[in-house]
């Protein structure tokens, strides 16, 4: 591998190009050996419009994270297709990736550590986003590792007891995209998830110097 694409983590947390038929919705294909089934990918429009009839196919850009929760057991995929910048993900290779699309996949080394590179004008639009939604009572921030992997970054939020909590992770994930780049913000890419579903082991370790909102409890009224 090389490139965008070195390492096992690049290839996670990058996003490629996927053709899908216009009349059958199949995923366009490839098969490097015979009777070995692999989906096509890309990772540029050019490169894409080359290898495909495009008025059959529609591109889609996909986070390999998608694409690796919607294979079959059995099927990798090949990035750029007989190009020598191309990548093949095997079977095997996408068995072992498809754990790490888990925020914190279980048996995997967690090593936790604050967020320092998160930039102020990031923090407050994530802050002014929970701020916003009464369905948020608390907001942590940090950045972790699991395994060899490069720094990740993590916004965990409390629920407001009873509260619909649905739509929480795509409001605070919005306001990151909006105020900075990901290459921006110190971490390879930024989940954001419930406090509840990060490990015990580590919520253990997450101190106060984490809280980046903590909304007021209303005091009673006295006359």
């Amino acid at each position: 591998m090389s490139g965008r694409f070195a390492t096992k983590w690049d290839v996670l947390f990058g996003s490629v190009l996927i053709g899908v038929d216009r009349t059958t919705g199949v995923f366009s294909g490839t098969e490097p050996t015979p009777g070995q089934q692999m989906v096509a990918v890309w990772s540029a429009e050019e490169i894409a419009t080359e290898a495909l009839h495009v008025e059959s196919w529609d591109l889609q850009r996909i986070t390999v994270r998608e694409l690796l929760t919607v294979l079959p057991p059995g099927i990798g995929f090949v990035i750029d297709p007989e190009r020598s910048s191309g990548m093949t993900a095997t079977a095997s290779y996408v068995a072992n990736l498809k754990p790490y699309v888990a925020a914190f996949p279980a048996g995997s080394e967690v090593r936790l550590a604050a967020w320092d590179r998160l930039p102020g004008a990031v923090r407050a639009a994530v802050v002014q986003a929970a701020a916003d939604d009464e369905a948020v009572r608390e907001l942590h921030a940090f950045t972790y590792t699991v395994d060899d992997s490069p720094p990740l970054g993590c916004l965990a939020y409390v629920p407001t007891p009873g509260a619909d909590t649905t739509t929480v992770p795509g409001r605070i994930d919005a306001a990151v995209a909006a105020s900075a780049d990901v290459d921006a913000l110190g971490v390879a890419t930024v989940r954001v998830i419930a406090l509840e579903d990060v490990p015990e082991e580590v919520r253990a370790a997450l101190g106060d110097h984490h809280v980046i909102h903590r909304r007021r409890r209303p005091r009673p009224w006295r006359r």
